[in-house]
């Protein structure tokens, strides 16, 4: 244990000597990145070898919802995913409402590189009579930063609990090194899979579609339609009666032993009792 302690201690002195080294050794001529900040705060960023914080352009993921009103949903729908395709994107989601009432929904959605999204809606506006448009924009610039950051540090934990490991003697030493590295490992899984998710958003834009069409009245039937249609369900309706009442025989018939049997038992009995006389008539 008292190696454990002691390793971690020199680690830690070792890479507080090296902080106060490169501290120390600034160069003259400041950097072009750290020139906007101030002179403190640049030498802290030089010192653990961070990039400094500069004015990039925004990390925006972008969010499309679009509503068109169109003569044919599923030739429409089909040609909004040719579209998607061809300019390197793919479906995420189709859900086909069928016919509410007097119109029908479809609601399709789609990722497309974000330099494609205007494109694509403007390719997509094209299908019919537009009902509503909206892009929403999320700027995930910090965020991406600080995992970033935090990525870095637990790489450098990673890399000084290594060493650690390295020098442990004892196997109870050994474990709990194993211990803190195996958690610092799932920390760095958890926050590279939110990095790269993020990073998804931005480089991908997503379109919510959703296309509408109003339904066609159906024409009323003719006479001899009619009498047609009604012919077909009356003989329809015999047919279900008929094979009801020949289910309904076979299981009779099936279960006509248990009926059998306690009757001719029962008729049996009464046949072979003794039938008592009538009693005479009684005189007044």
């Amino acid at each position: 244990m008292k190696t454990l302690w002691l390793s971690l201690a020199f680690a830690l002195v070792t890479g507080c000597a090296a902080v106060r080294t490169d501290v120390s050794q600034e160069p003259t001529a400041p950097d072009t990145q750290a020139e906007a900040l101030s002179p403190s705060v640049a030498r802290v960023a030089k010192a653990l070898d961070l990039a400094p914080a500069t004015p990039n352009r925004p990390q925006l993921a972008k969010t499309a919802n679009l509503s068109l009103e169109v003569t044919d949903v599923a030739n429409s729908a089909q040609q909004a995913i040719g579209w998607a395709r061809q300019a390197g994107g793919e479906v995420l989601n189709l859900e086909d409402n069928g016919v509410l009432g007097e119109v029908r929904r479809l609601t399709l959605e789609v990722q497309v590189p974000a330099t494609q999204l205007e494109p694509v809606l403007g390719q997509l506006a094209a299908l019919g009579t537009l009902e509503s448009r909206q892009i929403t924009a999320e700027d995930v610039g910090s965020q991406l930063v600080d995992l970033g950051a935090r990525l870095r540090n637990l790489r450098k934990s990673e890399t000084l609990l290594l060493k650690i490991m390295e020098r442990a003697g004892s196997v109870g030493d050994v474990l709990k090194v194993t211990q803190e590295l195996s958690q610092v490992r799932e920390q760095i899984e958890q926050l590279s899979a939110q990095q790269v998710n993020l990073q998804n958003r931005v480089s991908y834009s997503r379109i919510r579609l959703n296309l509408i069409s109003p339904t066609a009245e159906t024409p009323g039937l003719s006479v001899p339609e009619r009498l047609g249609a009604t012919w077909q369900q009356a003989t329809t309706t015999l047919g279900n009666v008929t094979l009801g009442l020949v289910q309904v025989f076979l299981w009779l018939l099936v279960f006509s032993p248990y009926f059998l049997v306690p009757g001719l038992i029962l008729w049996l009995v009464r046949r072979r009792s003794p039938q008592r006389p009538a009693p005479p008539p009684s005189q007044s």
